[in-house]
């Protein structure tokens, strides 16, 4: 195993310093990326961004997280990449949430990391890392360079991940399964079972000669309406006021559009072509395999030696320009190595060509790396004195001021490669759109009031129409983000309307939409009201069932009933969704055969019987299968853990708050 003397020597100075700065930002508990002394008069009055545990975070804090994680590299398919703004916004929030509530919590339970603890794991995280980019036969050029990359974005989050790793640890330690639990779950993986049961429906006895009176409903009521809580219901009117293109607009940015077309066509060089795409919005892609995730109609025209477009589809206008296409291996196995100049860097060349490329024959000794390099990885620049070549070439070719000698020892199949400018033009509202939108959302506000009446009313004279939903408390606590329905990503409306009253408004920006919304009403019952109709119909199912069970005690008497319908079944199991859930559940709890038993099902009763129990489960096992077991539990906690946080610590993303 590597120590981290070793990686320091890999990495040089920098990963020193990185390893020096995670350790001093983790000794001192301080925000990564925070150094001042004093908070400014922005960090104290500025708008709140997020609130967190009851502690508002201002725009600032956030601001500074988002735009510096925006630009740390990363590696994507398409190569070395910045995170970009939405990946940086989702990782500064994860790191407020983190410094405001996560860590605070871990500390009050006694969960710290010590210097030595942080540096172990890195060295760890990165060795490991080492050992996968080596197995997977990446070049040591190629591990270093991605491990670089790596530590500049995980020195940010070290302290999280291995405060989050002790935490689990110290989870999956208390989630110990004793042998009954072990048993009980190798049981429902290795078992399948064969027999026959008799589906009963309910119907084989008449409703009439079942008796469910208002008392038993009342008390059933309030025996579950805790199961059933309704924290607090909101009913919102809300207007929407959408921002879209006008005909003046399309026809605006289709002339745009087309003029760009123009110039592409009259161009004379290459150079012109992709300053044209350039200016009007447009990328420059490097090489990469032309057809295989090209659409149909962009393979053709690049086969005909034609661009494709422009064409508008899905509310936006397309062009690719085909700069270059060209025919190359895939891959080059090579032996580098570089010199001060292209003529001695020429001259090893020919030294190379006279003794059989062998570099160690060289007048002069040369610091020579072997590695394989990927042809759609290449610089642009780059790929013109790689295009025909074969294995055994050898030549020289200057970039960016250093001369290299390349000899290429293999090459990978032969793909077909393009190099294109291309356009994606957005069909969007022009700014005199949107500020006739805003006029109009200023317009609305300054009538709507603070009740129905009201609103409704300024919303027809700026003919639109209110529209109402129902938001419960119940969203924010489930599985699911709250949202309004109807509305996409409408979470951070949904949290503000749970926490606001009677006559309340707001405005939100979702999507490019404006919304208005008015809380017109508060439904304070606590739990969900009396459903006579349901309960009678879970009671009147209850008394058949325990009807069923004191009248049927064989097979053949239940497919006497009306309606009872006799199945077998063979190699069933556990996990099996083709029987009642509850059917299956009796099923694989068996552990005797041929004893007939009852259960009550969603829809209908079952009597069954199991014949034969198929394979079996080693009790010698129980240690070594415990382990995945274990690890499974704690992949269900892992998983739960962040949604758990976020609901104690009681966020609120202001982010869509129009006065932010």
């Amino acid at each position: 195993m590597a120590s981290l003397n070793t990686l320091k020597t890999k990495f040089g100075f920098l990963i020193s310093g990185l390893i020096a700065v995670v350790l001093v930002i983790f000794a001192l508990n301080i925000d990564s990326n925070t150094f001042v002394n004093q908070p400014t008069d922005e960090e104290i009055n500025g708008p709140t961004v997020f609130t967190i545990a009851g502690q508002e975070v201002k725009h600032v804090e956030y601001a500074r997280l988002r735009d510096l994680y925006s630009q740390i590299n990363t590696i994507s398919y398409a190569g070395v990449t910045t995170m970009g703004h939405d990946q940086g916004a989702s990782l500064a929030f994860q790191t407020l949430m983190f410094n405001k509530f996560i860590a605070p919590a871990y500390e009050s339970v006694g969960i710290f990391a010590t210097e030595e603890e942080v540096q172990n794991y890195l060295t760890q995280q990165y060795t490991d890392l080492r050992a996968q980019y080596a197995a997977a036969g990446y070049s040591e050029d190629y591990i270093d360079m991605y491990i670089n990359i790596f530590w500049g974005r995980d020195m940010y989050f070290a302290t999280q991940q291995y405060a989050n790793q002790k935490f689990i640890d110290i989870l999956a330690a208390g989630n110990y399964l004793n042998k009954l639990e072990v048993a009980q779950a190798l049981r429902n993986d290795k078992l399948t079972f064969d027999g026959e049961y008799v589906e009963i429906p309910y119907t084989a006895i008449e409703d009439k000669d079942v008796v469910v009176t208002d008392e038993e409903v009342q008390a059933y009521y309030e025996a579950n309406r805790k199961a059933n809580a309704k924290f607090g219901a909101r009913t919102i009117r809300y207007v929407r006021f959408d921002r879209q293109a006008t005909e003046e607009d399309k026809k605006a940015i289709e002339a745009e559009v087309m003029a760009l077309d123009a110039k592409v066509a009259a161009a004379e060089t290459t150079d012109a072509i992709k300053n044209a795409v350039r200016a009007a919005g447009g990328k420059v892609q490097p090489y990469y395999t032309a057809y295989e995730s090209l659409q149909a109609e962009v393979a053709e025209a690049f086969k005909a030696g034609k661009g494709y477009g422009p064409e508008v589809k899905n509310n936006v206008w397309t062009a690719r320009y085909l700069i270059s296409d060209i025919t190359a291996p895939e891959s080059f196995d090579i032996e580098i190595a570089n010199y001060d100049d292209l003529a001695a860097a020429e001259k090893a060349v020919e030294e190379l060509q006279a003794n059989g490329g062998d570099f160690k024959k060289l007048q002069e000794a040369a610091d020579v790396k072997a590695q394989t390099i990927q042809f759609a990885q290449l610089p642009v620049s780059d790929t013109k004195h790689f295009v025909g070549r074969k294995a055994g070439d050898i030549f020289a070719f200057n970039t960016s001021g250093v001369s290299t000698v390349v000899k290429i020892n293999s090459v990978g199949a032969e793909k077909r490669f393009v190099l294109t400018a291309n356009l994606d033009r957005e069909i969007v509202p022009s700014d005199e759109t949107n500020r006739a939108v805003l006029a109009t959302v200023e317009e609305f506000t300054s009538k709507m009031g603070d009740n129905n009446d009201t609103f409704t009313e300024a919303a027809q004279a700026v003919s639109k129409n209110p529209l109402v939903a129902t938001v419960t408390r119940a969203d924010v606590f489930s599985n699911y983000p709250a949202m309004v329905q109807g509305i996409a990503n409408s979470t951070n409306m949904a949290h503000w309307a749970n926490g606001a009253e009677v006559g309340e408004s707001k405005q939100f920006v979702i999507d490019g939409v404006t919304y208005v919304a008015l809380v017109v009403a508060v439904d304070t019952e606590e739990y969900e009201a009396l459903n006579d109709a349901a309960i009678r119909r879970k009671l009147t199912q209850d008394k058949k069932y325990a009807m069923l069970v004191a009248q049927v005690t064989t097979l053949e008497a239940a497919k006497a009933l009306e309606g009872a319908k006799a199945e077998s079944f063979e190699g069933a199991k556990f996990a099996d969704n083709n029987l009642d859930a509850h059917l299956i559940g009796a099923i694989a709890a068996t552990t005797q055969t041929g004893n007939v038993q009852m259960i009550q099902g969603t829809r209908s009763a079952y009597i069954f019987v199991v014949n034969n129990i198929n394979g079996e489960v080693d009790p010698a096992t129980y240690a070594e299968e415990r382990i995945p077991l274990t690890e499974k539990g704690q992949s269900i906690y892992e998983n739960g853990l962040y949604m758990s946080f976020l609901k104690k610590a009681d966020v609120k993303d202001h982010r869509d708050d129009t006065t932010f």
